[in-house]
């Protein structure tokens, strides 16, 4: 029996890693891989109940197996060759792996097939817009690190209201837009397999509901996500001032530009990064090193302010984060977040101690965004809680944030720079050795010099 391809070994493998919201623990889960009515359905679960599906035609005829989840990594390649399995008993088999000039052939051994390799019926799936894809993604990077109070660590699908929620308790990110075919709103894990390599190409997206998961199609992959029925979330949109008192218009040239300079910004190794938004006759953001007089102002000359004068603080990887999803009307309101409105995406910010708000200097440094800025100090690399790969469509907004590297490739790149090293070290240590040898030979000789006493112009006496 056929039982993938070399590339879906490795799309699923990949794919997998990312299905988890923390590090794997334990060994690999193993892999079902289900013949049934001309199809192959290729599926692991997680710990955490997060499975992953992948179905292609197949001629075989009804049969299931079980192998362990290791067997990913062995038979993994670049190629769309077939990697086949021969039975030799319930509990043996050898898996024939194309590539190069002669077939590798591994022996494994099999897993006897229980209730708990079962899958349930597949819901129906309603088609929805690849942008869901991007809110899970998004969404996902947004939630908590740890449990708490609240499921903060959850996204919340609001299928009335067709939304994605997510917040860690400091920002929150509301994405709508969406029609689910169910009602109820649900707890789902945050996990980063949606802004994956593989799923960006695929535009068939779709979205079904049963009693315990949620299921997200992408193509031939399905992610199921176990619902949580306990926990409980807060209200998340009611933090959006609908009457703000000032609101700003962000200029996209401005966006374009403050987005690459507020990392240079004064007081940038501050523990919450603070800027200054002040929003008066014109729109002003405000940095401030350990002295007053490392003040750095950035004016948003396109940008325009409709209300009074308001000014806020707030960490600037959260404005980052605001303009880089395209969030360029900002509402400003007393006693009330800072929050950022897009195209469907709102961002919502607590602001910081009113204490870090930086007033006006005159002697500040002032550039206006349409001339080039250069930072008055080079800023430290932020370490973000997880590396977030580019999303599956970015609904005309710059991606937040970039694509890990392929931890399979990346492995491979250590394990030839690992190989380099030992053979540059077994070098080393050649020469050393040979040069021990030359330095006891001299040694050697200039004693016999010494007791001939050429070394010093005549013999010893």
């Amino acid at each position: 029996m056929m039982l993938c391809t070399r590339v879906e070994a490795r799309d699923f493998r990949a794919l997998f890693a990312r299905c988890l919201a923390g590090r794997p623990r334990g060994p690999a889960p193993p892999v079902v891989v289900r013949f049934r009515e001309g199809t192959r359905a290729v599926a692991s679960t997680t710990t955490d109940g997060v499975t992953l599906t992948h179905t292609a035609t197949a001629e075989e005829g009804d049969e299931w197996v079980v192998l362990p989840g290791s067997v990913l990594g062995d038979v993994s390649g670049n190629t769309d060759e077939g990697v086949r399995l021969d039975r030799q008993s319930k509990l043996r088999g050898v898996l024939h792996v194309p590539g190069g000039r002669t077939p590798q052939t591994l022996a494994v051994g099999l897993i006897i097939p229980g209730k708990q390799h079962e899958r349930p019926a597949t819901p129906d799936l309603l088609p929805v817009t690849p942008k869901f894809l991007v809110a899970l993604h998004e969404c996902g990077c947004t939630t908590a690190r740890e449990p708490g109070r609240f499921a903060l660590t959850r996204v919340q699908i609001q299928g009335r209201a067709g939304r994605v929620v997510a917040t860690d308790g400091k920002a929150a990110l509301l994405c709508e837009g969406f029609t689910f075919p169910f009602a109820e709103d649900v707890l789902v894990p945050a996990v980063p397999v949606f802004g994956s390599k593989p799923l960006i190409p695929i535009r068939d997206a779709r979205v079904g509901r049963t009693e315990t998961h949620l299921v997200v199609a992408v193509g031939p992959w399905a992610v199921w996500l176990p619902v949580d029925a306990r926990g409980r979330y807060p209200d998340v949109a009611a933090l959006i001032s609908r009457q703000p008192t000032t609101v700003v218009e962000v200029d996209p040239g401005d966006a374009a530009e403050l987005i690459n300079v507020l990392p240079g910004l004064p007081s940038h190794r501050d523990e919450n990064r603070p800027i200054t938004i002040d929003a008066a006759d014109a729109v002003t953001i405000r940095g401030r090193g350990e002295s007053v007089d490392n003040t750095q102002e950035v004016i948003l000359a396109r940008s325009r302010v409709h209300g009074p004068a308001f000014h806020v603080a707030l960490d600037r990887r959260l404005l980052t984060r605001a303009l880089a999803l395209g969030c360029h009307a900002w509402k400003l309101t007393p006693g009330k977040p800072f929050s950022a409105e897009g195209a469907g995406v709102t961002l919502v910010a607590a602001p910081l101690d009113p204490t870090l708000i930086v007033p006006p200097r005159i002697d500040a440094m002032k550039c206006p965004t349409e001339t080039p800025v250069t930072p008055a100090e080079h800023p430290a690399p932020i370490t973000q809680r997880r590396s977030d790969m580019p999303p599956s469509d970015t609904n005309g907004h710059t991606p937040s944030r970039g694509d890990p590297p392929d931890p399979l490739l990346v492995a491979e790149e250590l394990r030839e720079a690992l190989a380099g090293a030992a053979v540059t070290a077994a070098r080393l240590v050649t020469i050393l050795k040979v040069g021990r040898k030359e330095k006891k030979v001299l040694s050697s000789i200039l004693a016999n010099l010494r007791q001939l006493g050429l070394d010093a112009g005549g013999p010893q006496q």
